[in-house]
Formats: C-alpha cells, structure tokens, sequence
C-alpha cells in the first residue's frame, strides 16, 4: 500500500510542478491520466497490482492507446514512466506510440496499460531517445 501512495504522491508531484508551466500543458494532462488509471487499476482487486510485483518493480508505464479503423486503422498512444530510485520513485517522463494496419476492421478502441518495467534495460527501453537510431542515424 505504501508503494501505491508513494506512485501517487510522484504523480501529484509531477501535476503541481508541470502545472505551473503552460509548455508541460499536455505533459500535465498525461500525468492526471496516469494517476487516474493507477487508481482505476487499484480499486478492483481483479485488476489491481499485486504489492509484492510493484515492491520489486524497476519502473512503470502507464499509457492510453487509441486505435480506430475502417480498412485501414491507426493506433496512437501516449502516457508517463516512472522508475524507481534510491529515494522512491522519479519524476514523470513522457512516452508516446504509435502505428498503421489494413485488413478487415472497423471499429475504435481506447486501452489503458500499467506495464511493470522489472529490469533497469526495460526502464533505460521506454526512457530511450528515439531520435538516436541504434544504426547511427539520428
């Protein structure tokens, strides 16, 4: 339980300081949403994090991903990530996705994702810089 209040106290954390800033508008947006799925999740047992995975857990992703389609379809998500440190948990980092498909489809979906990042490689995977292809090109 104290691990749930801790994410959360990092999230409100986030909301007041990005809140302070118009650029992080949408930043801050993400982070209301994080901490509201985070409660969502935990209020049904079913559905809620296990303590023991969340006191092991490296970080955490927590994302709304919108996909919609007729023939062709399109995904996009965006949302936070959290990992944790000496001292708790970190700031609130953004995180987006997205992608294209075709086939027989129609319809539209909205998801809500808690992945528990369990190794610091999955933590440093969502905190990477797309922009820095492994290749070299940038």
């Amino acid at each position: 339980m104290r691990t749930i209040l801790a994410l959360m106290a990092v999230l409100t954390f986030g909301v007041v300081l990005l809140g302070a800033s118009p650029v992080y508008a949408d930043l801050q947006d993400d982070v209301d949403q994080a901490a509201t799925i985070i409660e969502r999740f935990q209020a049904v047992p079913e559905k809620a994090i296990p303590q023991a995975v969340l006191k092991d857990a490296k970080g955490l992703a927590i994302m709304t991903v919108i996909k919609a389609g007729f023939g062709f379809s399109g995904r996009g998500g965006k949302g936070v990530v959290v990992a944790r440190t000496r001292n708790g948990w970190s700031g609130p980092s953004a995180i987006g996705t997205g992608g294209a498909g075709f086939g027989l489809q129609i319809g539209a979906e909205v998801t809500e994702f808690v992945m528990v990042l369990n190794t610091d490689e999955a933590v440093k995977a969502f905190s990477r810089d797309v922009h820095k292809a492994p290749c070299g090109r940038t």
